[in-house]
């Protein structure tokens, strides 16, 4: 290894330039899988948050497309379902400036069902909404933590005060952005008696869930309604598309790199053709000259995807600070075990693969024409 470092050292000013071109796609790799890995979190926490509840919502995802008290019936009728629970929804505060994350929703939903909409959610603080509440509210940790709510604080909604009488524990997913309403009193305030923005529909028994969804399908008009299971799908293919997106231009940016060890690693072995050629002549094998310049490209590989791991680490957290006010104090770039691992292995991997022909070139030198070089 302390050969490896020495010839690494030959040429410092190529070698740390080197590196540089790793460091810069790692680090770019680092902040931008880092949100993707956030993202990735909300999902798989999504997973378990809506239970086994079925979500009924316009067949047409658009604002104008909303269902109603008759849509509400009907889906009522279908055999399996035990009940329904309508919800209204709108942003606390007008959407007039660029935000990052969620925005903070009101959702508004019948007050003895507030505790099953989400079952796996409980409580850090207070109740649940209960019958007869009409300006009372509880709210999700994000919203809490953000707007600095305890209980007994309000908050103003359509020129209303509501009262705070429950914080839900984080769930890193949508509740946590949340602020439940007596629906009657968000309908009051929105002028919309009869409206309904989705619904979730609790089966008699779970294993029905499929079967009373492809029900509610074919006997509502105008409605999808998703599975548990089809919701995450439909999230986990749209969040595939966007880390496509997100880590394309990064591993981009490693290639980039990689050519740089490529370029490094051919001009070291034609600066070494002598001492390759003195190695094969005193018995060196073609595997074991292979071998050290494979390993002098991983020891490229790892300093640069360490080093930029570390700067991109370091970047996601200040970044983390700036976004934190407009997050609530959620982090939206989450640098996990998994993508330090990913990081590190695919600069190394990139390294070798970059540093394979050179390698094999060496290799195959001719000892006695190597040796004829001057050293």
């Amino acid at each position: 290894m302390s050969e490896i470092f020495r010839n690494l050292a030959r040429r410092k000013l190529r070698t740390t330039l080197t590196i540089i071109g790793i460091v810069i796609g790692i680090l770019a790799l680092t902040v931008m899988g880092s949100m993707s890995e956030y993202f990735n979190t909300l999902v798989d926490n999504a997973v378990n948050l809506l239970g086994t509840n079925i979500v009924v919502s316009p067949k047409n995802n658009d604002f104008e497309s909303i269902l109603t008290t008759g849509d509400e019936r009907r889906v009522r009728r279908i055999a399996g379902v035990r009940d329904v629970i309508p919800i209204t929804t709108d942003t606390i505060d007008e959407l007039d400036a660029v935000s990052l994350g969620i925005p903070d929703i009101v959702y508004g939903v019948p007050p003895e069902y507030s505790s099953a909409l989400f079952p796996s959610v409980t409580l850090e603080k207070g109740r649940w909404l209960e019958r007869g509440d009409e300006y009372q509210t509880v709210v999700g940790s994000q919203i809490a933590k953000k707007r600095k709510l305890t209980l007994g604080s309000t908050i103003r909604y359509h020129d209303r005060d509501f009262v705070v009488v429950g914080i839900m524990n984080p769930t890193q997913t949508t509740p946590d952005s949340l602020a439940l309403v007596n629906i009657d009193t968000a309908r009051r305030l929105l002028k919309a008696p009869d409206l309904i923005a989705a619904m979730y529909v609790l089966p008699e028994n779970p294993a029905w869930v499929d079967t009373i969804a492809e029900n509610i399908r074919a006997n509502v008009e105008n409605v999808q309604a998703l599975t548990p299971t089809e919701a995450i799908d439909q999230a986990r293919q749209a969040l595939a598309v966007f880390n496509i997106i997100m880590l394309s231009g990064a591993v981009l940016a490693v290639f980039v790199g990689g050519l740089a060890v490529i370029n490094t690693m051919i001009m070291s072995v034609n600066e070494r053709r002598h001492e390759i050629g003195l190695k094969k002549a005193v018995g060196a094998t073609d595997g074991e000259i292979v071998r050290e310049h494979l390993l002098e490209a991983a020891v490229i590989g790892f300093l640069g995807g360490v080093i930029g791991l570390l700067l991109g680490w370091g970047l996601a957290g200040l970044l983390n600070l700036v976004t934190a006010q407009a997050m609530g104090g959620s982090a939206i770039f989450n640098v996990t075990p998994r993508l330090m691992l990913v990081a590190i292995g695919f600069a190394m991997l990139l390294g070798m693969l970059a540093g394979f022909y050179p390698a094999w070139s060496a290799a195959r030198l001719d000892p006695v024409k190597a040796l004829r070089v001057d050293s």
